[in-house]
């Protein structure tokens, strides 16, 4: 997960083409769980109970997470689609549970290798399921396990079991940052 101060930090130094040119691969923003947010600073009350934390949604129509982020940036974590190095695919960036997958989502409902993407021909990005348990899919289509891959685009929706995302390219996330 890229830290959002230092993308902000880019786009004071950098214009939206050298952005651009830089970051030539999407980018992933999701929702954070609330332990996962950065805290300014928390407080411990032990004699109060306190219900279930409210239940996460996915973006609808309309209101997008990339807009969203601008409003309140720590609610977002963003993913670049890159390798991180860490699986022995050169070809796939691969998302799951896992430490050794590029894109980590540390989720019960996320497999250990849950999906990959892969860039064809004239940058086309492709989104894999790779057999997990719980079902990938973009804009509410589900990708059948193992088959061809979905072509993705800025914009889109993307679940990865119950965790939504959405894809943005590099002029998206500089516009938003």
């Amino acid at each position: 997960m890229e830290l959002l101060e230092n993308l902000q930090k880019l786009k004071r130094q950098l214009t939206r083409a050298q952005f651009e040119k830089k970051f030539q691969h999407p980018w992933l923003i999701r929702e954070l769980d609330e332990d996962e947010r950065p805290a300014l600073f928390r407080t411990m009350v032990t004699n109060i109970k306190r219900g279930a934390p409210p239940a996460k949604r996915a973006p609808v129509a309309g209101e997008r997470y990339v807009r969203l982020l601008a409003v309140d940036p720590s609610r977002f974590g963003i993913y670049p689609l890159s390798k991180s190095g860490s699986n022995p695919w050169s070809d796939r960036v691969l998302v799951g549970r896992a430490s050794n997958n590029d894109i980590v989502l540390r989720n019960d409902r996320i497999s250990k290798l849950h999906a990959y993407f892969q860039c064809g021909a004239r940058g086309i990005w492709r989104l894999y399921d790779a057999k997990s348990a719980n079902g990938t899919r973009v804009d509410g289509v589900a990708i059948p396990a193992g088959e061809e891959g979905l072509e993705i685009h800025s914009g889109q929706l993307l679940m990865f079991g119950t965790v939504a995302t959405e894809v943005v390219d590099s002029a998206t996330l500089y516009d938003s940052l």
